[in-house]
């Protein structure tokens, strides 16, 4: 029999939740056709990657905007970890990213402790340390500018940047995409422990299947109207669990194969 503790410890907490979500670039009107989203709910716990696929075009970066506060919804709710605002919340990872180019790494690290005023410098120092050993970066790196690192390397800085404000959500928007294959399959797997380990959650778009298939814990497709109309749940062969090992197995293959047979009817439409 199972301790109240222990049951505790395996209920999951719920990071994100989304009702009904609207959205529309038109000022005017309420023409079905002009939503981007549509009617849309989502649901993510800690320790969770989910993964949206669509054509290009269908709201899946519109989506990222919205649940990051950047755009306002047109109806619908939107509740991170049972309360209403998303500050402090959400790391956002973009395809390229955001660091200032003016300042050293150490600098664009210690932005968290400059904007919250919470976390004292000597405080903020020992985190970056962790962080770094985290992604493989020497702290040599913390005296360079962006512009003398490799794009994997800025992209390690850039999860470092956004896990200094402790967030319990990640969104990324095709942040691996422009790296060479090596180098993207050294971040996916570093990635995906960092979300296990960390017990954080990520909601995460791309175009390519194969890194939602080894990535995710779910896929999810969007539809052209910005609907998700399609769920994947990925149970990776034993010993398969990593992005790098996921790849080549038997199941990866069948995912892969189910996934694109849906996005294809997606993309026809």
């Amino acid at each position: 029999m199972s301790t109240a503790s222990e049951h505790d410890k395996n209920v999951l907490k719920t990071v994100l939740k989304i009702s009904g979500l609207m959205f529309s670039y038109a000022t005017t009107g309420n023409d079905v056709n002009s939503w981007a989203l549509h009617d849309l709910s989502l649901t993510v716990t800690e320790g969770e990657i989910v993964c949206i696929l669509g054509a290009s075009g269908c709201g899946k970066s519109t989506l990222l905007n919205v649940i990051a506060g950047l755009l306002p919804p047109g109806a619908g709710t939107i509740e991170f970890s049972n309360q209403s605002d998303a500050a402090g919340r959400i790391g956002y990872i973009f395809q390229n990213d955001a660091l200032f180019p003016w300042r050293t790494v150490g600098e664009n690290l210690l932005l968290a402790s400059e904007i919250t005023r919470t976390i004292p410098k000597a405080d903020a120092g020992e985190k970056i340390k962790q962080h770094l050993q985290t992604f493989h970066l020497q702290e040599k790196v913390l005296r360079q500018y962006p512009s003398q690192l490799s794009g994997g390397m800025r992209q390690r800085v850039s999860i470092v940047q956004a896990l200094m404000f402790n967030p319990e959500l990640f969104l990324l928007d095709e942040p691996f995409s422009a790296l060479d294959f090596y180098t993207k399959l050294k971040l996916e797997g570093e990635f995906v422990a960092l979300v296990k380990e960390q017990r954080k959650a990520a909601v995460l778009v791309t175009h390519d299947i194969e890194e939602a298939v080894a990535m995710a814990d779910r896929v999810l497709i969007m539809s052209k109207d910005g609907a998700l109309i399609a769920e994947f749940q990925i149970q990776p062969e034993e010993g398969a669990r990593s992005p790098d090992a996921a790849r080549g197995t038997a199941k990866f293959a069948q995912y892969y194969q189910s996934i694109w047979a849906e996005l294809k009817m997606v993309i026809g439409q």
